[in-house]
């Protein structure tokens, strides 16, 4: 079972999307248990890996992809097209 990350990523994380919308002018899922999954999903990423890599791919090295830089949050798919896959 996969260990919860740490109440400073998360909240690092809540922080994080909330002024990221805030400055970029983009919105979270009406649904609040969507934008929570991938708040939990990046907190992992962020104790795990250091990076808040997108937790919604699948990554065949995880370390690997964080030189890339593609996928850590923001994406360049977020930054581009203003929403989260």
């Amino acid at each position: 079972m996969p260990q919860q990350p740490s109440e400073k990523s998360l909240d690092r994380m809540r922080k994080f999307v909330k002024t990221y919308c805030e400055k970029s002018g983009t919105t979270t899922h009406p649904m609040p248990e969507v934008p929570e999954g991938v708040i939990l999903g990046l907190a992992a990423h962020l104790d795990d890996l250091g990076r808040p890599l997108c937790p919604c791919r699948f990554y065949p090295d995880k370390k690997a992809e964080i030189e890339h830089r593609t996928w850590i949050c923001a994406c360049d798919d977020m930054q581009i097209y203003k929403y989260c896959h």
